[in-house]
C-alpha cells in the first residue's frame, strides 16, 4: 500500500478542494486526454465518477453517473479517472485508514476548431480542475486596469501548483503579483502521466486576463 508521497497528497488535495466549494469538482477534459482514452473529438458530455479501491482485487474500481453523452462518455470518464487517479485510491493516513476519494464530474466539450485560445494554453498532460472557480470576486485587485499576465505554474505529481513564473507581464506589478496569488492557492489539476503512467511533474502554460473599471 501506499502511505506518502503523490498518493496521499493528490487524494488530500481533492479532498479539501471538494470540501472547500460548494459543488463538485470538475475536471475539464483537455484534447490530450481525449487522445489518452481513445475518444472521437464528436464525442461531448460528462459524468460524474466514483472510485474506489477493491481489497478482493487490491484494484481501483469507477463508477460512472448521472452520464450525459452515451455510454462512450461514461467509459471515457472513467478511464480517464483511473488512469489519472487510481494510483490514490490504494493510499491510507497515517492511521491506516483508506484515503477516500470526493466524487468528480468530467466534463467533455467538443475541440474548439477555430482554435482561438489554444495557441494561449498548454497543458503539458494536465487536467485542469474547476478553473473557473481559481479566481473569485474579492481576487479582483482595487486599482483599476487591464492587461494579460501570461504564466508558467509547475505542477506536482499530486496536481498542485509548487511555483509560479510570470513570462508576459500585464503591465502592471499588482496584477502579476495577484496572477500568481490566486493561482498558487487555488490551481488543482488532474496529474500528468509518464511513459509507466505514474504521476509526473508537469508545467501549465496560460494567460489570465485581467479588466478592472
Amino acid at each position: 500500500m501506499i502511505r506518502t508521497g503523490a498518493a496521499i497528497a493528490g487524494a488530500l488535495a481533492l479532498a479539501s478542494a471538494a470540501a472547500a466549494q460548494p459543488s463538485m469538482p470538475v475536471a475539464r477534459a483537455t484534447d490530450a486526454d481525449r487522445l489518452l482514452v481513445g475518444l472521437a473529438d464528436e464525442a461531448a458530455g460528462e459524468a460524474i465518477v466514483t472510485l474506489r479501491h477493491d481489497e478482493a482485487s487490491n484494484a481501483p474500481t469507477c463508477k460512472a453517473g448521472s452520464v450525459r453523452g452515451g455510454q462512450a462518455t461514461a467509459d471515457a470518464s472513467c478511464t480517464l479517472a483511473l488512469k489519472k487517479l487510481g494510483w490514490a485510491t490504494a493510499g491510507v493516513d497515517r492511521n491506516g485508514k483508506r484515503q477516500a476519494l470526493p466524487r468528480l464530474r468530467i466534463a467533455w466539450t467538443k475541440p474548439d476548431k477555430a482554435g482561438a485560445d489554444s495557441d494561449a494554453t498548454d497543458e503539458d498532460g494536465l487536467t485542469p480542475i474547476s478553473p473557473e472557480r481559481w479566481i473569485l470576486p474579492a481576487d479582483y485587485p482595487s486599482t483599476r486596469g487591464q492587461g494579460a499576465s501570461e504564466f508558467i505554474l509547475d505542477v506536482a505529481p499530486s496536481g498542485r501548483p509548487t511555483a509560479c513564473h510570470i513570462t508576459k507581464s500585464a503591465g502592471s506589478d499588482i496584477l502579476d503579483r495577484k496572477t500568481c496569488e490566486v493561482l498558487m492557492r487555488s490551481g488543482l489539476f488532474l496529474p500528468a502521466l509518464d511513459a509507466q503512467g505514474k504521476p509526473r511533474p508537469a508545467q501549465f502554460r496560460s494567460r489570465l486576463s485581467w479588466a478592472i473599471e
